[in-house]
Parts: structure tokens; sequence; C-alpha cells
């Protein structure tokens, strides 16, 4: 496959975690890397006066001028400045937020491709086609892991809570913390485990907060919880939320635009589908009823089926 020019602002986690950008470079062959730091190593591009845009088209000239397209972020910088095919690669929502960005839909309109992760962003963004590679996440890493063993690692005494709950990501309303510290807050019964990427600095009576924690960390943490909530009001494809099916968890709660490439059947194993959160929590702490949606995270949102459809695709331009 000819030379394809990857770019994002970091193309890693920024707490060393293996993201999206980890698994293309690994998984789609002769992918060229290029974001902040790989700019920083030129000091010459480094110090020019140009946005970080031109001095990637720079870098990309100098080092790279035979590659066949360049893939980026889609919604917080702008087109790299190219006379060969721009792939915008458009994860957030940001029209279904409310916050709409001058960016993201400059980027929408002129990119050469777009492609998507869901069909709730191919709902919202419906003025072209585009084409919709769902996010992968990492089956082995995300492993099940004896759960007592877990809770008494983390000294969570199991008998004085009905269930043990987590939530993971920022608290912020992009992630919808409002609404969770109020369900937290009605259900003293329920240990909540929070995860957040920042320092955060509250703390809660019936739980623990974890501020920065590595993949390994989370992975055990995932594995204390009986069930998996999340707030955010227009988040299209949540990692933290696919990461957890890996679980076989008896319960699990998700907003239904997490699941809209799904058949009734598929959603009926992944767990309680749908926003009234609130109502879902209550029917946790008094149901035994099992979901199993491992295999579905499994059939649809492997890494390898994800690497596969961007070779797919970028074999076709």
């Amino acid at each position: 496959m000819s030379k394809i020019i990857l770019v994002n602002d970091y193309l890693h986690g920024l707490m060393g975690e293996r993201v999206l950008w980890d698994f293309m470079l690994e998984g789609i062959p002769n992918i060229i890397k290029i974001d902040i730091d790989v700019i920083k190593q030129d000091n010459i591009i480094q110090n020019m006066n140009i946005s970080f845009e031109q001095k990637v088209s720079v870098y990309i000239d100098k080092y790279h001028s035979d590659y066949k397209a360049i893939v980026q972020n889609g919604s917080w910088f702008s087109l790299i400045p190219s006379s060969k095919p721009r792939i915008a690669l458009i994860q957030d929502n940001l029209r279904k937020m409310g916050r709409c960005s001058h960016i993201q839909e400059n980027n929408f309109k002129n990119a050469e491709y777009i492609i998507t992760n869901s069909n709730e962003v191919d709902n919202y963004y419906s003025e072209r086609n585009t084409f919709q590679i769902p996010l992968g996440v990492d089956n082995k890493l995300f492993s099940v892991l004896d759960k007592n063993e877990m809770r008494k690692k983390q000294n969570i005494d199991v008998t004085k809570y009905k269930k043990i709950g987590i939530f993971v990501g920022a608290m912020n309303e992009v992630k919808g913390w409002s609404r969770i510290k109020s369900i937290i807050n009605e259900h003293p019964d329920i240990y909540w485990i929070i995860v957040s990427k920042h320092k955060e600095g509250i703390n809660i009576p019936n739980g623990m907060v974890y501020n920065q924690v590595n993949q390994l960390q989370l992975c055990e943490l995932y594995n204390c919880a009986d069930f998996f909530i999340i707030g955010s009001p227009s988040e299209t494809q949540c990692l933290a939320a696919i990461e957890c099916c890996l679980y076989c968890w008896k319960y699990f709660i998700l907003s239904n635009r997490f699941v809209t490439n799904l058949s009734s059947g598929e959603k009926n194993q992944i767990g309680i589908i749908g926003d009234n959160l609130e109502q879902a929590v209550y029917t946790i702490k008094n149901s035994d009823k099992k979901y199993i949606p491992r295999e579905i995270v499994e059939k649809y949102y492997s890494i390898d089926e994800m690497c596969n459809k961007w070779i797919k695709f970028l074999d076709t331009i």
C-alpha cells in the first residue's frame, strides 16, 4: 500500500495508554506518524512562525513527498494544506452538543473524504457521503479477572453495598457529570468507582475517585464493578463504554445512541439500553439479570476489524 500520512496533535494517549492512533499505526501498512512531538524533532520547522497545519505540510514535503493521502483528526484543527486527498476523521458530534465548530464544519465541507465512527454521527452529518469505521478496542488487555480479588485489592467492603458501579470520564458536562453526581447522591447503598483522566479535587462518601490511572489499573477497576454507567448527552462512541462490555458483566447501562449499529437482539445482550439512567439504576439494584456483551464487542469493535476496514478504504482512493 502507498504511503499514508496520519496526523493528530498527539498520536498517543496522554497518560501512556494505547488509543485509536496507536492501533492504526500498528495495524495499517506503510502509515507515517506526524504530530507535535514529531514536528519538534526538526528545529527549523518547529521554529517557523506558522500554524501547526502549515508545519505539518512543510514536514511532509520535506520528508514524505511521495505520500498518497493524509488521514487527520477532523474536528480540532484545520485541514492540512495539500494537493493530495485529505481524509477527515469525525468522531465528535459537535452539532448535537450545541458546540458547532467552524473548524469541523469547514473540514466536513472541504475534505476529500469523511470517515465517521457510527450511525449516530452519520445521522447528524448527512449532507455528503461518508464512510463508517467503528472504533476498535483491545480485547487482550481488557480481560476478565477475579472480581473478588480485585475488590479486596481496592479495599471495597461488599457487605455494605447492594451493587458496585463505575463511571469513567472527565467531570464535565460533555460526560454528563452533573447527572451522574446526582445519581451517586441518590444511591448511598451503591459503591461508586469514579475514574477521571484529569486530577479532580473531589471525594464521595460512598466510593472512591481515581485520577489518571494507567490501562492496567483501569482494567482492574472495571473488574471490580457490577455495572457501568455513562451520562454523556452527546458522545457517539465512548471508548470506556466499549471496553466495559468486554467483562461479561451482569449489568450495563448504556445510552441508545451508542448501539445504533446493533440489531434489537444484540442490544438486549449488551445491557439496559436507554437514556433514563435514574430508572436503570433502581432496576439494577433489585435485579439479578445477566448480560453477555463481550461477544458483541468482539464481533463489531475489534482492532483487527477496524484496521481491515481502514486498509480496504485506503485501497479505494
